[in-house]
């Protein structure tokens, strides 16, 4: 059974019809959340992520997994070289052949801003030196490719040096870091927050650089968003700034510079949330997943219209998989992979109960 999202003419709705992929192999053999993906072809690579399942305790990993999205089977690349360290919620981008991992967080040693490339050819890490002013070091940011450009946006993290210094301990709990607290949290003193600043790494000179941007309108500070790029346009949905879940929608044009200030949108728009996944295929913005303001996890998908600028109405069938966050998503050619997560969260423990080691293929058919 493949999986497709096909447009409804008639009623104007969309048909999103999953597949499960069926665990052949022992890849992967937990279930993770905080993973990040991006694809060369048709095989998907993800990185690092909170593995759950054989230790005590759940721990980051810098493991590197592959899906082949014609065999339909996982593998672990031999990689070689300076691998990075383990981290979760940061970014992954591919640019032709090079993958390129930004920031993240671990557990053990904070926040990060360094920025490794991995060829997917010769299957090596490599530390990236690049020029310019870099994005402060942060976790659950977004970014998105155009052309040899990848465009950086928000995240959470240390707003100052004395910040970055600090050491988040063992008992730092990554998915509700600080979420409940109204104002930028204090720890001994240094500052930590929510970012909305635009970053660009211009992969061919390897020089970072922030575009002055030509209009009021920039969203609020905020993290665990969702982000992709429709032609060159910018798509942010969602996350939580410094007042709670949002469920506001944002479009930037990449060459005029400018925000879309009068973005009138039609259709019903999704819940606030955050932890969710949004990812281009054609024109249209698929939304999925994601935990919003009392803490449920969604397992619907929305689609938004570029075009129209109208949120369309969807309806799913095959193997609706289960609600959850901190997955991740690729689109690869018409169709979209989806991987991991964590859902059921306790009010209790302020945690995930669930942990997820499932896949899923959408075949969009846009």
């Amino acid at each position: 059974m493949n999986g497709t999202v096909n447009g409804d003419h008639e009623s104007g709705k969309i048909t999103v019809h999953v597949e499960k992929v069926a665990n052949t192999s022992e890849f992967p053999y937990t279930g993770r959340e905080g993973q990040v993906a991006c694809s060369v072809g048709n095989k998907v690579y993800i990185f690092g992520g909170v593995e759950q399942g054989q230790w005590e305790e759940p721990k980051e990993t810098n493991e590197l997994l592959m899906f082949d999205l014609d065999t339909r089977k996982w593998s672990r690349p031999n990689v070689s070289g300076t691998l990075p360290p383990s981290r979760s919620a940061g970014s992954f981008v591919a640019v032709g052949t090079s993958l390129y991992l930004f920031g993240g967080l671990s557990h053990m040693s904070g926040w990060f801003d360094d920025t490794f490339i991995f060829d997917t050819v010769t299957s090596t890490w490599a530390i990236l030196e690049t020029e310019g002013t870099k994005p402060r070091a942060r976790d659950k940011l977004q970014a998105v490719a155009i052309d040899s450009k990848i465009y950086y946006f928000g995240g959470f993290g240390p707003k100052s040096d004395e910040a970055e210094a600090v050491d988040l301990g063992a008992d730092s709990d990554d998915d509700e870091e600080f979420e409940d607290i109204p104002e930028s949290q204090e720890q001994d003193g240094a500052e930590f927050g929510w970012f909305n600043d635009l970053y660009i790494l211009d992969t061919e000179t390897l020089k970072w650089s922030q575009p002055m941007q030509m209009n009021l309108g920039v969203p609020t500070q905020r993290a665990a968003h969702g982000m992709c790029a429709i032609g060159r346009n910018l798509v942010i949905f969602g996350g939580r700034d410094i007042e709670d879940r949002q469920n506001d929608l944002h479009i930037f044009n990449v060459d005029t510079r400018k925000w879309i200030t009068d973005l009138k949108v039609s259709g019903d728009a999704p819940a606030a949330r955050s932890f969710h996944t949004l990812t281009s295929v054609g024109n249209r913005a698929v939304l999925f997943g994601g935990r919003g303001r009392d803490h449920q996890h969604f397992s619907n998908f929305d689609v938004f219209d570029f075009d129209k600028k109208e949120w369309v109405p969807t309806t799913i069938t095959g193997c609706q998989p289960a609600g959850r966050g901190l997955h991740c998503t690729v689109c690869v050619g018409d169709k979209i992979f989806l991987f991991g997560g964590s859902g059921d969260f306790s009010a209790q423990t302020m945690q995930c109960q669930t942990f997820y080691s499932d896949a899923f293929v959408i075949e969009t058919g846009l």
